[in-house]
């Protein structure tokens, strides 16, 4: 078997138009859907670009593998997917948005197409246009429409890079693992303007915020809405907007390698992997990107399509470092000992996980942790338990319990599981190693 990842990036569990989300325009993907096993309780490990990446990587918990920040690099001796893969032969490619903090460490991967070598494939003029877009003051707080096409998109380049690695596998009769990383739906948040246009703004549903008689947010959440605490409602529609044009581009963009894969008549060979490192608020809780533990910025969406296997959506929660034992399995490798996820094939061929499967999923930027069960999220700042959420009853996280005195038992339950779950998954100097500083 072949493996194909695609990963989009701040791609929302519920942005797909088969899902019912009216501002999704995902053919592609809903037809990738109509042959997979969706899991539709995926959690990250992290919701920030480079933790999250490392954490599918290497199978392992943020402060386990070292890559907590962006800024953070992992632990020597990093174990990746395609070391895993490597001794059965497999070609191993990796482009795009892989977000390695440490380029000069084995990845187990052959050499990265990189945004520097798509820039050299651009004529000046849309340089210019994309660094406008991208500069920090533009990139996080405006939309639009851009001049750009679709071919002038670093995603473009990811597919194409992509199309051309595994044709070149499959004409030297070679197994392959692509793990095509996509930068979009990443702000900038201006896709080509024909696809901006296309959706309607006066039409977009804003979404519920919080309650004036419900509990004050978080000081760290607070902090963070004061980025957008200037927004306008037009402008706010515009991001919105901007967004969900990106998501269109990059459906197109997976579009093409699943297409390349039936092209080149490998599909019965491929297994497919959709993924997202994290989601985005799209102004849920009054903010924009990720950087939290809401629901829409941990919550990840996954399908994995599987020659012969029948379609099925599967409710137990699952972790993104569940996708390393699982392609183990699927291509017939023993998962090394330093992973830390489990398979999910199990639940695949049976329609139902293994026994003891876990009740709660962890997530860590920095040092906020989380631990979520099925109807309950325990939120963690440095030492200080912060967040107390019984989504089965505040779904939309509005009801901070932290202070509620029927709930202290419960909060006290939950921070000791969290607290033991660290302990037991850590590895030595991780402690020493957050930095809450930079979690923004």
């Amino acid at each position: 078997m072949n493996v194909l990842v695609l990963m989009s990036d701040h791609h929302r569990f519920d942005a797909l138009s088969c899902l019912c989300n009216p501002l999704a325009k995902t053919p592609n993907l809903d037809r990738l859907k109509e042959t997979s096993v969706q899991f539709e309780n995926c959690y990250n490990q992290s919701p920030v670009c480079a933790p999250a990446r490392h954490c599918l990587a290497t199978g392992r918990y943020a402060h386990a593998q070292g890559v907590i920040t962006n800024r953070h690099q992992p632990h020597p001796g990093m174990k990746t997917i395609a070391h895993a893969l490597k001794p059965l032969g497999f070609r191993r490619f990796h482009l795009g948005h892989m977000h390695w903090t440490d380029r000069e460490m084995d990845n187990g991967y052959e050499p990265e197409i990189t945004a520097d070598m798509w820039r050299e494939t651009m004529p000046e003029d849309v340089l210019e246009r994309y660094d406008w877009e991208n500069d920090g003051r533009t990139r996080r707080t405006t939309a639009g429409p851009s001049p750009r096409t679709r071919e002038q998109y670093w995603g473009h380049h990811v597919a194409t890079e992509s199309i051309r690695q595994i044709e070149e596998a499959v004409s030297n009769g070679e197994n392959f693992i692509s793990w095509t990383s996509f930068t979009e739906p990443h702000p900038p948040f201006f896709p080509p303007k024909d696809i901006y246009e296309q959706i309607d703004q006066s039409a977009i549903e804003l979404p519920e915020h919080l309650p004036k008689d419900a509990p004050s947010a978080h000081e760290r959440i607070l902090r963070m809405q004061k980025e957008w605490e200037h927004l306008t409602e037009v402008e706010i529609r515009q991001l919105i907007a901007g967004y969900y044009g990106m998501v269109n581009l990059v459906d197109g963009y997976c579009g093409m390698v699943i297409d390349a894969i039936d092209r080149l008549g490998i599909r019965d060979d491929t297994i497919i992997l959709w993924t997202a490192d994290h989601g985005d608020q799209q102004w849920e809780h009054e903010m924009f990107l990720k950087f939290n533990m809401r629901e829409a910025s941990v919550h990840v969406p996954l399908l994995i399509d599987i020659p012969g296997q029948d379609a099925d959506v599967r409710p137990e929660l699952v972790e993104h470092i569940d996708l390393f034992p699982t392609i183990c399995d699927l291509v017939g490798t023993e998962t090394p000992d330093s992973v830390q996820g489990r398979s999910l094939v199990p639940s695949i061929n049976n329609g139902t996980p293994d026994e003891g499967w876990r009740d709660a999923v962890f997530s860590q930027i920095g040092d906020v942790r989380m631990m979520r069960t099925e109807t309950e999220k325990l939120n963690v700042y440095g030492e200080e338990s912060g967040e107390y959420f019984n989504l089965a009853d505040d779904p939309k996280e509005f009801q901070n319990l932290i202070g509620d005195a029927e709930s202290a038992s419960r909060v006290t339950e939950l921070r000791a599981r969290l607290d033991q779950w660290y302990a037991d998954t850590a590895v030595e100097g991780a402690v020493e190693r957050l930095a809450t500083k930079t979690i923004a």
